[in-house]
């Protein structure tokens, strides 16, 4: 890094460093609740109606809109007398009786009906609420993207990147305070693809169809216990708006490359049916480079790559919500990506032996690949609400997913000199997957006073089939290699049935309870001419994953959450596919058969203080952790292959503490510590690592003169481990965002910096275990500045028509930020 641009960002980061650490947030244990529904005279709902909620009579507490279906909530209350204040431009305002809350209590109120109003409508002033960029609740965090300037024009996976608590490593693994084995849900349906598959998939998900991020760190029963370190939940963007709505958006960014989205969004609302169609292409170019050191069996091996990368994805999402009747509402969604991917990869390989100055010969060995895959979805959900105390959901998801691989790679060795070849060996291989997933689940919902019960009942089957053709090359002549080929195919069938219960012991007090049991048959079945071993593996086990939990939430300012819960993370079908697949003539990638289930116990303590401070502790044991290591091959080889490992421990604090710093200025923060244990024997490879790790994020919300708003991000992280092997130096970074509405906010233009000073561009590391040395970086292509733009059209007015500015807007406001 230049000195000019050490010094900038530390004159940026002292300004940041020195701001009140403090911001408004929504937390509490757990959760109260009250609910219900507006009818109109003609007992149709009332959409987008204000209620406000009052505390004995007068007291402010908070507020919202009613949905398109004229329904409200109002969650993390605690016990008390609360009335409603509604208020709508087409209805006399009303205020309810008081009803009594104890907490815990989940109540629904009858239903509730306004009387027309006869004010003037020719005069309509629109107004719009915004939420905190973080909310801190009792039972996840919530980061709200849709507003964030300098969340456009980038896609899913990079705005995970920029979550509260949650790190990619450089393979694009996710973990979740300082946890590995994250599993990521879309609009609440679990994706079941995992590695390089599922960081494409987020790729296809450009970020200005997000709504928000939802980090849920101890998922209840209710969830699927697969996800060692908690569940991810991706919410995209839905138009409330009542007649035919849409919007054209258009986003790039320019690095080293060149990056950008097209979107179309359509929507159309009526009383009972609504309907949506999202329309995305991107094109990604970027590259990803290593200089690495190896040292083994007395052979240093200097390796210098580059591989560019061109994603190219359009993604095509659609929806249909109908109330059939008031007790019954069906939704259909479906999803369809199509993209075709291409790497070319630029590799050298300097040999040295005996010693480290004696170069005996150098490897170039470049590859190309095309890679296009499809990705189609279909979900199906009912509901229905028997009564104001329960309800029935059903739901059922079925799946496809291909990717077709083809590679070439040429091998050439040379001499020292650098001209004579000493040996030719010119291979390719070509990889077709192919995956047909379902599942099919139902949950029931009972509350009484004090107790609500939550059981269902869920199916998933995912089948995958995979091929892999190798040859040898020679010219232009591919002749098929029988003995380096093979066939793997997958299955995996899981059963699963749970029950989860709330009791409110007292006022303040409440008990979850929950108890999740799976079932998991699999098979891995792989045809090959080779004289390999485990051509056929089979399990079958049954596991139970039970959660408990335990919450304060009294009068007073301090709240408390204890937690505790066992989770699982089965081995991805690609890690289970026995078959080498070579990355150079010196290096392969191998599968292993043999991986066991991963389990974590995780125990989990919150506190809040008056609302806004939020410390968790947590301590998670990872038994089976899934480490991938370098191994030793005869000569000068090596293999890079995932095994299990006996222990993996996480000690961690996190802390939320956002402030309103000013009127026109919103600064949220959040902070990260840990201890991390990393130990095994992992067949014949000693591992024993220790890390204290910690980082830090700042977030500056700033309204600017002329309505400009200015997001201003900041993130620190100290030395972390990668691979479970690995130890890697610590970066920075520091993003910008800018927008600006014009033409009533139908038009909206943004301007984006990501990686302004370019200080996580470069990603050192080293490591020493079994018999290999290795140190070197990997670098990306990592600062980007970029434009946007979003063009609104439509009935986005008739719509806001319905809500006048009213007398509690400014106290809405505030909820707001």
């Amino acid at each position: 890094m230049s000195s000019l641009k050490k010094h900038a960002l530390s004159a940026v980061l002292l300004l940041l460093l020195c701001l009140p650490l403090t911001a408004q947030t929504s937390t509490g244990p757990e959760p109260s609740s009250l609910t219900g529904l507006l009818i109109g005279q003609a007992e149709s709902p009332v959409a987008y109606a204000t209620v406000a909620l009052m505390r004995d009579d007068s007291v402010f507490v908070s507020g919202t809109l009613t949905s398109e279906y004229g329904t409200f909530a109002f969650n993390d209350l605690a016990p008390g007398n609360y009335s409603l204040k509604i208020d709508h431009l087409e209805y006399e305002s009303r205020v309810t009786a008081p009803e009594v809350l104890l907490s815990g209590d989940r109540k629904t109120l009858p239903v509730i009906q306004l009387q027309t109003s006869t004010n003037d409508l020719s005069e309509v002033v629109v107004v719009g609420d915004r939420k905190p960029r973080i909310e801190v609740k009792a039972d996840k965090i919530v980061f709200n993207v849709a507003d964030s300037p300098s969340a456009s024009g980038t896609n899913g996976l990079d705005l995970l990147k920029r979550s509260p608590g949650v790190r990619l490593d450089m393979d694009d693994n996710i973990s979740l305070l300082g946890k590995s084995g994250v599993r990521v849900y879309v609009n609440d349906v679990p994706s079941r693809l995992a590695g390089a598959d599922l960081a494409n998939f987020l790729r296809s998900l450009a970020s200005d169809n997000v709504q928000s991020i939802e980090i849920i760190s101890n998922p209840s029963a209710k969830y699927e216990a697969e996800g060692t370190g908690g569940v991810i939940n991706i919410r995209t963007k839905k138009n409330p708006a009542m007649g035919t709505n849409g919007s054209l958006t258009s986003s790039f960014q320019q690095g080293r490359y060149l990056r950008y989205n097209n979107g179309l969004a359509l929507s159309h609302a009526a009383e009972r049916i609504s309907a949506n169609l999202d329309v995305t292409q991107s094109d990604r170019e970027a590259i990803d480079g290593f200089i690495d050191s190896k040292r083994q069996n007395g052979t240093t091996l200097l390796l210098d790559s580059q591989t560019k990368t061109d994603d190219r994805a359009v993604n095509v999402a659609a929806g249909v919500n109908v109330r059939l009747t008031d007790d019954h509402t069906l939704d259909v969604s479906g999803r369809s990506i199509i993209s075709r991917n291409r790497f070319a990869l630029g590799s050298r390989t300097d040999i040295f032996a005996p010693t480290p100055n004696d170069l005996s010969g150098i490897l170039i060995s470049p590859s190309l690949m095309n890679q296009p895959s499809q990705n189609h979805t279909l979900n199906g959900n009912h509901r229905w609400q028997i009564n104001d105390k329960s309800s029935l959901t059903t739901a059922l998801s079925v799946g496809r997913y291909t990717d077709t691989e083809a590679i070439s790679q040429p091998n050439t060795l040379f001499r020292p000199d650098g001209t004579t070849v000493r040996s030719v060996e010119n291979v390719a291989f070509d990889s077709n997957v192919n995956i047909g997933l379902w599942s099919a689940k139902t949950d029931y919902e009972r509350a009484w006073k004090t107790i609500t019960l939550t059981t269902g009942a869920k199916f998933s089957s995912v089948s995958t089939a995979n091929c892999f053709n190798f040859f040898d090359v020679t010219g232009e002549e591919r002749r098929p290699n029988a003995a380096k080929s093979n066939d793997f195919d997958y299955t995996e069938r899981v059963t699963a049935a749970y029950g989860s219960a709330t009791w409110q012991l007292n006022p303040a007090f409440s008990l979850r309870t929950g108890l999740r049991v799976e079932h998991t048959r699999s098979r891995g079945v792989l045809v090959s001419m080779a004289d390999v071993e485990n051509q056929d593996v089979s399990r079958s086990y049954t596991d139970l994953f039970p959660n408990v939990g335990i919450s304060f939430d009294g009068a007073s300012k301090h709240n408390w959450v204890l937690s505790a819960g066992r989770r699982i993370m089965r081995p991805n079908y690609q890690n289970l596919n026995p078959f080498e697949s070579p990355v150079s003539q010196l290096t392969v990638w191998k599968g292993n058969p043999f991986l066991q289930p991963a389990y974590t116990n995780n125990y989990q303590a919150s506190y809040a203080y008056d609302q806004r401070l939020v410390v968790t502790g947590s301590y998670s044991e990872n038994r089976g952790y899934f480490a991938t290591l370098f191994e030793v091959l005869e000569g000068n080889r090596n293999q890079l292959i995932p095994r299990n490992m006996e222990l993996a421990t996480t000690l961690g604090v996190s802390v939320s503490y956002p402030l309103k710093v000013a009127k026109f200025w919103e600064l949220n923060t959040f902070a990260n510590a840990g201890y991390k244990t990393y130990a095994g024997d992992l067949e014949g490879t000693i591992i024993d690592l220790t890390a204290t790790t910690w980082d830090l994020t700042l977030q500056h919300n700033v309204k600017l003169p002329g309505g400009i708003l200015l997001d201003l991000s900041y993130f620190i992280e100290s030395d972390w481990i990668w691979r479970g092997s690995i130890r890697v130096k610590g970066n920075q970074e520091l993003n910008v965002g800018l927008r600006k509405d014009f033409l009533d906010g139908r038009l909206q233009l943004r301007a984006t910096g990501t990686d302004v000073f370019q200080t996580t561009n470069d990603y050192f590391y080293t490591g020493d275990y079994g018999g290999i040395a290795t140190e070197g970086v990997r670098y990306f292509d990592s600062r980007r500045f970029g434009l946007g733009a979003t063009w609104k059209f439509g009935n986005q007015q008739a719509k806001a028509a319905k809500r006048a500015k009213g007398a509690l807007d400014d106290e809405l406001g505030r909820i707001g930020g």
